[in-house]
């Protein structure tokens, strides 16, 4: 039998297994002396910067984090502040309110005061008014009278020597 003869391609010599194998430990030594510590290098350095980075987001995390905690906080005071203003509104609006009401009260007991005193002050000048004119009128009525009883001289004479009697002498 026959063996079949392959290519030279494909069954190198030794001299070619040779020459490559050291061109590429050549390869291998030059690329670890030059090339591989520099790749290694870079490579570090992109994963320092990554967790320099990814600390840079943590703290960036943290912050934001306690910034949401203080607007929580300041949210909260403020509506603590709200209600205390809205609270302190109602109190002075219900304190103005029973001000102007107490102050209502007092103006209308003045004004009532007012009234009956000008009402009483009325009924005396009325009241004296009336007296006055009964007074006339009683003066009118009497004059009258004492004319018609003392139209003659005896009458007058009598009622002259009664006053006389009545009126003492000391």
């Amino acid at each position: 039998m026959q063996l079949l003869q392959l290519p030279a391609i494909v069954t190198p010599g030794i001299g070619l297994v040779f020459w490559t194998a050291l061109v590429f430990v050549l390869l291998v030594i030059v690329l670890g002396k030059f090339v591989w510590p520099a790749i290694l290098g870079a490579v570090e350095a992109r994963e320092k910067s990554i967790e320099e980075a990814l600390a840079a987001a943590e703290i960036a995390r943290q912050a934001k984090s306690d910034l949401e905690k203080e607007i929580e906080k300041i949210k909260q005071e403020g509506r603590t502040e709200r209600e205390k203003l809205l609270k302190e509104a109602r109190e002075t609006a219900t304190a103005l309110t029973e001000e102007a009401r107490q102050k209502a009260t007092v103006e209308y007991n003045r004004i009532v005061e007012d009234a009956k005193a000008e009402i009483e002050r009325q009924k005396q000048q009325a009241l004296g008014e009336v007296k006055s004119k009964v007074a006339e009128i009683s003066l009118e009525i009497a004059e009258k009278l004492i004319r018609k009883q003392l139209s003659n001289d005896a009458s007058q004479q009598e009622l002259v020597k009664s006053y006389l009697k009545e009126t003492p002498l000391n």
